[in-house]
């Protein structure tokens, strides 16, 4: 209830006072009532009912103060409670947002930490895998050589099986090919080390090897390397400048066809040249042009298929000579074998 409110109940008391008093004064002067009653009975009545309504006034306004002052009170102490949660909740926000904060940090500490250790774990499972394919190639090369070199009695130390030479594992198929078939004549497309392996079981076997090279220098080289080991009868290093050849609209940089003129009946066929620097697909023109000078039983090796564009050549011959089967020898640097049987 308002304070406006209280007051006008309070001036209607009054007024009710006042009229109750005025109708007593007029009765006892127009001689309705008597004095004697007008003094007990109007003046009591009168002033209980003042009495009345004032105490009853006061006892409002004294319950209306004390209500006023509770709510007052309750306001205020609702006030600074709101304030107070208001703090409490600018903490939480606070705190929350530095632990939010933390627990980013430290979910992206512990993210970065992870992929570090995917990352070392990965670095460190790849060495494994590059030791672990090391050793194996090494015990094949290993192998292979202690199996050729029980082969042969060389009269001059034996040229590496290393680097751009062909592998001892690549070697051990060819010889073995040359043990089992017994061809009579061996063309290698390059020269090197190959030539004085191969040509000490040729010597035994009574074949003959031309080495085709097409730099002078290398061609040179590989014909001292013959003489130092007595295998100048056995191996023939021809020097086949590189020359153009095509084959419809494509054409190459091949060995020269005259150093090819009297090859016929070869019975093993290695392909190790012309290097990929010349042009793609460098060493495709050696088996359209080598295969019609082959015997009927012939082995064709090609090396180094574990690269690109040799792995071409080979998928392309496969194509083009069906008549031939082929075999994928994983050895070092890659080796395809062709093979054609005798009818």
């Amino acid at each position: 209830m308002s304070l406006e409110v209280v007051r006008s109940r309070k001036r209607m008391a009054v007024m009710l006072y006042a009229a109750t008093a005025l109708s007593l004064v007029l009765a006892y002067g127009l001689g309705v009532i008597e004095q004697r009653f007008f003094t007990s009975a109007v003046s009591v009545v009168a002033l209980s009912a003042g009495l009345l309504a004032f105490l009853r006034v006061e006892s409002f306004l004294r319950d209306y103060r004390r209500n006023l002052k509770e709510h007052q009170r309750s306001a205020k102490q609702t006030k600074q409670v709101r304030v107070e949660l208001n703090h409490v909740r600018r903490k939480l926000d606070a705190l929350e947002s530095v632990e939010r904060k933390r627990h980013a940090e430290q979910l992206g500490a512990v993210e970065k930490s992870t992929a570090r250790l995917e990352r070392e774990f990965g670095l460190v499972d790849r060495k494994f895998r590059a030791v672990e394919r090391t050793v194996r190639d090494t015990y094949a090369q290993t192998e292979a050589f202690v199996d050729l070199r029980a082969l042969i009695s060389p009269r001059a130390p034996l040229p590496p099986l290393v680097s751009w030479a062909v592998s001892a594992d690549a070697l051990r198929p060819m010889i073995e090919w040359i043990l089992r078939a017994e061809p009579k004549v061996i063309v290698e497309c390059g020269s090197g080390s190959s030539s004085v392996w191969m040509g000490y079981v040729a010597e035994r076997t009574g074949a003959t090897i031309i080495a085709l090279e097409h730099d002078p220098r290398y061609a040179e080289a590989s014909r001292a390397l013959v003489e130092a080991h007595g295998l100048s009868e056995v191996v023939d290093v021809r020097l086949a400048p590189l020359q153009e050849w095509r084959s419809g609209d494509e054409t190459w940089q091949w060995y020269s066809l005259d150093a090819l003129e009297d090859l016929t009946e070869i019975g093993l066929l290695f392909i190790d040249g012309p290097p990929g620097a010349t042009g793609p697909l460098a060493r495709y023109p050696a088996l359209p042009l080598l295969l019609p000078r082959c015997a009927d039983q012939v082995a064709i090796f090609l090396d180094d298929t574990g690269r690109e564009q040799e792995s071409a050549v080979s998928d392309r011959w496969a194509a083009e000579f069906p008549e031939l089967i082929r075999s994928d020898h994983r050895r070092n640097k890659g080796l395809d074998v062709f093979v054609r049987s005798s009818a």
